[in-house]
């Protein structure tokens, strides 16, 4: 059972890394990088759904400088009403970069082909862990590349159900800080070129 700051410390080393992506499907393809910042995290944890919590109606990243630095406690988080409704994410973010090293399955995401589903993204990755299938959507931020909006584990609803599945053809991991780079998939005809 993890606590919202295992799932802080956790997050905390993708801050340093960039994925890569090539997409392909019917002979076309889509490349995308995917980034981290400090206050993608407050949406990742589900930490909106605990408004009985005032402490938390401040930005996102200052929300995630106070769980680092120690200022917010695991056990006001805990405290909320809504607290199990997220207990779920919190368990798995420890698992994230797992979840994206390991991760082939994706998905052009239509939210329109969902009409239980009020999120909006552009891909959806599924994984499993346990058994237990673990959804990633993500999104394209302001600057071209993309982010990870929101994520949980499956429940009832299948989110991948209906969806257009993509191949993944090349997959690149980048840790930014030693500049380094490490192919993490690579199809057998896919032929490497710059981004």
């Amino acid at each position: 059972m993890a606590s919202v700051v295992d799932a802080q410390k956790s997050f905390s080393k993708l801050l340093d890394i960039e994925y890569q992506f090539v997409l392909g499907r019917k002979d076309k393809n889509i490349s995308f990088s995917i980034e981290f910042q400090k206050y993608h995290f407050f949406h990742i944890a589900g930490l909106q759904y605990l408004r009985d919590l005032p402490r938390l109606a401040v930005s996102a990243e200052e929300v995630y400088n106070q769980l680092e630095s120690g200022h917010l406690p695991i056990s006001y988080i805990e405290s909320s009403k809504n607290y199990n409704y997220i207990k779920g994410r919190i368990d798995y973010l420890p698992k994230f970069e797992y979840i994206f090293d390991s991760n082939d399955t994706i998905f052009k995401y239509n939210p329109a082909l969902q009409a239980f589903s009020v999120i909006e993204a552009d891909f959806l990755l599924r994984n499993e862990i346990n058994k237990i299938p673990i959804f990633v959507f993500l999104s394209k931020g302001k600057n071209e590349k993309y982010f990870c909006k929101s994520f949980f584990p499956q429940e009832k609803k299948d989110y991948s159900e209906r969806q257009a599945k993509w191949t993944v053809l090349f997959k690149k991991k980048i840790v930014k800080s030693i500049n380094t780079e490490s192919i993490l998939y690579k199809h057998k005809n896919f032929k490497i070129k710059k981004f």
